[in-house]
């Protein structure tokens, strides 16, 4: 197994996250991404306003200098985005793997760091949002770390079903 180092990322990781989540989403999409700007650009904000807070935090997987993965987690709001901050809970609003990389096990490394982060956070709950009939592969990995559908869904912003997940982080 190659060594990943993974570790809170910062100001100066901000970029490197950025293109894993853009390089990941491009591969998944197949090349058909029409809002990728307007999405780069978001998650490119989110992961500045996370750098260094505690109310949000991203990760970065690195293997030597190169970026190889990303997670980033806000914390929970009992109204999707719009809702107070439910206390003990977080939402884990993106991980991604570079693509030349699936299936090499760096998937689980990054979610078992986030499941520790939050822990050390004191989180009781992490939620995370997953296509419903798509991503298979995204399923495997959260089933092997114990989340399972809650039977809530909704439309992304593209229209496709997706549906919230939870793992109840067991405190040590």
């Amino acid at each position: 197994m190659t060594p990943i180092d993974v570790r809170l990322g910062t100001l100066s990781d901000v970029g490197d996250a950025a293109s894993v989540y853009e390089r990941a989403n491009l591969a998944r999409r197949q090349g058909r991404w029409p809002s990728r700007a307007a999405r780069v650009a978001h998650v490119t904000a989110s992961l500045h306003a996370a750098a260094g807070h505690d109310d949000a935090w991203f990760l970065v997987g690195r293997d030597g200098s190169e970026a190889v993965a990303m997670a980033l987690v806000h914390p929970f709001r009992a109204d999707g985005e719009r809702g107070d901050v439910t206390m003990g809970r977080w939402f884990l609003s993106l991980i991604y793997v570079l693509p030349k990389r699936w299936g090499e096990g760096i998937g689980g490394r990054l979610l078992d760091a986030v499941i520790g982060e939050a822990k050390r956070r004191g989180c009781d709950h992490l939620y995370l949002w997953t296509h419903a009939h798509q991503n298979e592969r995204a399923q495997r990995l959260y089933r092997s770390r114990s989340f399972a559908p809650t039977g809530r869904t909704m439309h992304d912003s593209e229209g496709q079903r997706i549906g919230e997940w939870c793992c109840v982080c067991e405190q040590p």
